[in-house]
């Protein structure tokens, strides 16, 4: 689909997008247990990168902090970023991507790890309390919605009735029409 008037940047399903990049980014990961990867998008640029790292010592490094470390060491600004991982973050990452303003965290769906499930009830907890977001994104890949609309289309990026034709007629990230 060619990009609306005036909108070279325009993506027509950001979420499918950025979390295939992100598993694309997960084949890298050095984690045996539970790899995973995750970007931060601000304005529909990668500002960040990062994937789970477990290293010779056997600490673990979430793919969160990896990729946080990555937008600071380009001095890149994350308020009103948003996060696309395939994992769901920790609590350390969690509050540091509140003090970056990061506010809101898009998580592939996928059975938990069972070792990590207190740490992610915790994680839960704190980003209610910080009113941090955490969504989750379905891929069609799941049994349970194989007859669902979206699961029946070959190219979930083609051209249908409701795309926009102006960059004007785009909704914001809020929800606010531009």
């Amino acid at each position: 689909m060619p990009s609306p008037a005036s909108d070279p940047l325009y993506i027509k399903n950001k979420e499918a997008y950025f979390i295939e990049v992100a598993k694309t980014i997960a084949k890298a990961s050095t984690h045996p247990v539970a790899p995973g990867a995750c970007i931060i998008v601000r304005d529909r640029e990668i500002i960040g990168e990062g994937r789970a790292i477990l290293t010779a010592s056997k600490i673990e490094i979430d793919c969160l902090s990896v990729a946080i470390g990555a937008s600071s060491r380009r001095g890149t600004p994350t308020v009103g970023a948003t996060v696309y991982t395939t994992r769901y973050p920790f609590t350390t990452p969690l509050f540091q991507c509140y003090q970056m303003g990061v506010n809101k965290i898009i998580v592939l769906a996928h059975e938990w790890e069972p070792f990590y499930k207190d740490e992610f009830r915790r994680a839960a907890r704190l980003s209610r309390e910080l009113n941090i977001t955490i969504d989750t994104y379905f891929d069609n890949s799941d049994p349970r919605f194989d007859g669902s609309p979206q699961s029946s289309k070959e190219n979930p990026f083609e051209t249908d009735d409701y795309d926009p034709q102006h960059a004007n007629d785009i909704p914001d990230e809020d929800g606010v029409t531009l």
